[in-house]
């Protein structure tokens, strides 16, 4: 291992008022500014990636943006996301959003360019001069779960001001292709931490959006233009971007890049994108400078029995990278850090399905009540289960996309969609800007519910826009020889086979119901196989003679489907028990967990022009404390699916749990994605057991 000895020294922010306290919270610093006083150079163990390639094939493709819409309550929930709720209101909740154009007439050529940055208070640490790029995170994340809810949603106002969103991006387009957010002086020429990949990912990602669904093909030539300038100025004949003297978040968000790249492919078939995709794996994996933002590098996934520790939003997105390379190449030393991966990561998982981390995993296991997560881990993992699912075919992915979706990240939003926690705990008792742990509190603005989270970051609520716009895209998948449904919930499916149009629709109010029906619209009658996943929680569906087999995970039929062809799947899904990392169990039925609702108060914090709020929620009493569960003990479920929205179905597991004096208690119990302050697993009551 060579070891280069940095030179220099680290520029702090000269604006900064050491004396203020630091509005992250106590946790962050101590973290995130791991830096090393050498750059660990690991080129030495990575030797192989100059052998003969060996491909594996994707199991599945995924469609084009646009070809899954929302139908019935997923539906109801965007259109209230962006119409009154976070998704449509936060370019006014947060003016950085409208007066920083930061990838035009604002771009940053020094910290003298940084412009105010709402409530978050710095202090001088040096991870703050990485303050430069993080307007491009909120706004990028923003512009992309806006216009794909505009589009998703037909909302006519939305769209518009999504053409002037990508018209101005196309306007600041340099003559050499360039879009991004750093003046020339600074541009593809970083020392230390910066945000240049990572802006141009989040661009990226809303630039390529935008035009699948309106098919601009000068949005599709803007793209593949910037692409070809960073590609030129980071490549194995030029710079590696990841080669710092320091390094922070910004930095290590950039190799999401390789989203742009595996969209771009899938595009347009150009290998290029995956082959710069590889390159950038590995030019990540080549030097270390920071241990916060990188356990996914070879050289620490080849450490199979050490823990995941880093910056947890950067650990999960980057699964997808890291699974990327391994299927672009087939190198059998990647297959290794693949599986290692893998099981690095079940450890890190909540019974919501969430993955832990707020802000960071630091070798724990995911504990129900004292590890909590935050949104962007939660978006981040259930995308990378997404690319998971695209490549390998694994309904294990599938389940965990759809746990997580439907308990953790449900959770964390409010009822109206006015608001969202940063951070939350599976078991959480309270929320009031604190993290308790074992009688002990510090402090942690994430713990509340707000329309922004403009103290710590304006970054969650922007990935909030993100989940079911991209959701919906890994809910159907391509495959070779027909069409596989990867996950359920009320969506139509609209594509072209041979010029002729293509419709199903899942009928459904899943996951509050175990019934999905199909619905199948065409011009002409097609032949083709239909796969339909079956969930590993299930028992089964009740009619398998509908179907002609059962293939790695799926039911399969081969027909020819006609116009107003249906098909109906009822899952067998029971009330399971399952254990939790704290020796506690809790209950599932079908995808979702269930947890006991505690009643609470709220205290407003801060209120908005436009009558949003920050807010905090305090438990009435603690009925829930020194509560029991008995694994023998029978719940039924009681429902009513009348009403077309998740909070409006009432869906109750009815039974008991036993007190500290192990007196039964009547309980009924609700999906934990409905619930705001909720305790989700027990102590397993032995005593009682029948």
């Amino acid at each position: 291992m060579n070891r280069i000895v940095i030179i220099g020294c680290i520029l702090a922010l000269s604006s900064c008022k050491k004396e203020d306290k630091n509005s992250q919270g106590e946790n962050f610093s101590e973290n995130v500014n791991k830096v090393a006083e050498t750059i660990i150079d690991d080129s030495d163990q990575l030797t192989f990636f100059k052998n003969p390639e060996n491909p594996l094939q994707p199991k599945f493709e995924q469609f084009p943006t646009g070809s899954v819409k929302p139908k019935g309550w997923i539906l109801n929930m965007m259109k209230n996301d962006l119409e009154t709720g976070v998704v449509g209101a936060l370019d006014e909740l947060y003016p950085g959003i409208a007066s920083d154009d930061i990838y035009n007439s604002a771009r940053r050529g020094g910290l003298e360019d940084v412009p105010e940055m709402g409530d978050l208070v710095l202090t001088g640490a040096e991870w703050e001069q990485s303050i430069m790029w993080w307007n491009s995170e909120t706004i990028g994340n923003w512009w992309d779960g806006f216009i794909r809810h505009a589009f998703l949603t037909d909302n006519k106002e939305a769209i518009a001001q999504s053409h002037a969103i990508v018209k101005n991006l196309l306007a600041s387009q340099d003559k050499d292709g360039y879009i991004g957010i750093y003046k020339p002086n600074l541009r593809y020429q970083h020392e230390g931490s910066n945000g240049e990949l990572w802006a141009q990912t989040t661009a990226f990602r809303t630039m390529l959006a935008y035009y699948e669904f309106t098919n601009d093909k000068a949005v599709l030539e803007a793209v593949e233009k910037g692409m070809k300038v960073t590609m030129d100025n980071y490549g194995e004949r030029s710079k590696n971007p990841f080669y710092l003297k320091n390094a922070f978040g910004g930095v290590t968000h950039g190799l999401m890049l390789t989203d742009v790249c595996e969209t771009l492919f899938r595009i347009t078939q150009n290998q290029a994108y995956q082959d710069y995709a590889t390159y950038l794996y590995k030019a990540f994996s080549t030097y270390s400078i920071n241990r916060s933002f990188n356990d996914l590098r070879y050289p620490y996934l080849v450490q199979k029995d050490s823990m995941f520790e880093g910056h947890a939003v950067h650990t999960y997105e980057h699964i997808r990278t890291m699974a990327n390379a391994y299927y672009n190449t087939g190198y059998p030393e990647l297959k290794t850090a693949y599986d290692n991966m893998l099981a690095k990561l079940e450890p890190c998982i909540l019974p919501s399905g969430a993955g832990h981390g707020n802000e960071w995993i630091a070798k724990l296991e995911a504990h129900p009540t004292h590890t909590g997560s935050e949104y962007c881990t939660m978006l981040e993992l259930r995308n990378s289960y997404g690319s998971l699912i695209q490549k390998t075919g694994d309904v294990d992915f599938a389940d965990a996309a759809e746990k997580l979706t439907y308990n953790g990240m449900l959770g964390f939003r409010n009822e109206e969609g006015t608001a969202i926690t940063y951070g939350k705990t599976d078991n959480c008792y309270v929320l009031d800007g604190h993290h308790h742990e074992n009688g002990e509190s510090r402090e942690d603005p994430r713990y509340k519910y707000s329309p922004t989270h403009s103290e710590p970051a304006v970054c969650c609520v922007p990935n909030y826009g993100r989940n079911f716009t991209y959701f919906l895209e890994q809910m159907w998948m391509k495959k070779e020889d027909g069409i596989a449904v990867t996950m359920f919930g009320p969506s139509r499916l609209t594509i072209k086979v041979d010029e002729s149009e293509i419709s199903i629709e899942q009928i459904t109010n899943y996951p509050m119901s175990d019934e999905v029906t199909f619905k199948f619209s065409m011009d002409t009658p097609k032949t083709f196989k239909f796969y339909v996943r079956q969930p590993k929680w299930s028992d089964g569906i009740e009619d398998e003679s509908v179907f002609e087999g059962f293939e790695n995970g799926y039911y399969m039929i081969s027909k020819e489907w006609r116009n107003q062809d249906t098909l109906t799947v009822r899952f067998k899904n029971e009330i399971k028990v399952h254990s939790a990392n704290n020796d506690e169990v809790y209950l599932q039925k079908g995808p979702l967990v269930y947890a006991l609702e505690i009643p609470h108060i709220e205290e407003t914090i801060k209120e908005y022009e436009n009558g949003f709020r920050d807010y905090y929620c305090f438990p009435k009493n603690k009925s829930y404390e020194g509560l029991t569960l008995n694994e023998t003990t029978n719940f039924n479920l009681k429902s009513n699916l009348n009403e077309a929205t998740f909070y409006g179905a009432k869906l109750l597991l009815q039974g008991e749990l036993f007190d500290a004096s192990n007196n039964s208690i009547n309980v009924q119990l609700v999906p934990i994605g409905k619930t705001v302050l909720r305790r989700v697993t027990f102590p397993k009551n032995e005593t009682n057991e029948k």
